[in-house]
């Protein structure tokens, strides 16, 4: 998804949404997370780690494994 996606979506909805379709954790992270420098996947693991209940780390954690 594009960063001008998020700007203009509420990533609590999409993110709603994508548990409701049955999206894991993992392809939901790399969903929102994907073609991200770090920089600006930290700065949405901030704000979307706490809809997933997961921590900051463990969001950066999953976008990388693959």
């Amino acid at each position: 998804m594009a960063e001008s996606f998020l700007r203009y979506t509420d990533l609590a909805a999409a993110i709603q949404m994508a548990k409701g379709r049955g999206l894991s954790d993992a392809q939901i992270v790399r969903a929102l997370s994907g073609n991200m420098l770090y920089a600006d996947a930290l700065v949405l693991a901030r704000r979307a780690a706490p809809l997933l209940d997961i921590t900051v780390s463990e969001f950066l954690r999953l976008r990388r494994n693959r």
